[in-house]
């Protein structure tokens, strides 16, 4: 199964290395972790609308974090 970009801010939110990683280099992270180019160029460019539509869907259960 590909992975997406949704999948790869989930796995940011548990995934602490991953997270400190990102924080380094965004772009060689999500490279790193598989994402198909045109996802890894809504992070380059900082396409931050676009990742709050993919993640804009009413019909998905809401997750609740609790930090």
């Amino acid at each position: 199964m590909a992975k997406s970009i949704e999948d790869f801010l989930v796995e940011l939110d548990t995934n602490s290395k991953l997270l400190e990683a990102y924080k380094k280099d965004p772009v060689a992270t999500a490279k790193k972790y598989g994402l198909p180019d045109d996802e890894v160029q809504i992070i380059a460019d900082k396409k931050w609308d676009e990742l709050s539509k993919r993640f804009d869907d009413t019909s998905k259960t809401i997750r609740v974090i609790n930090y």
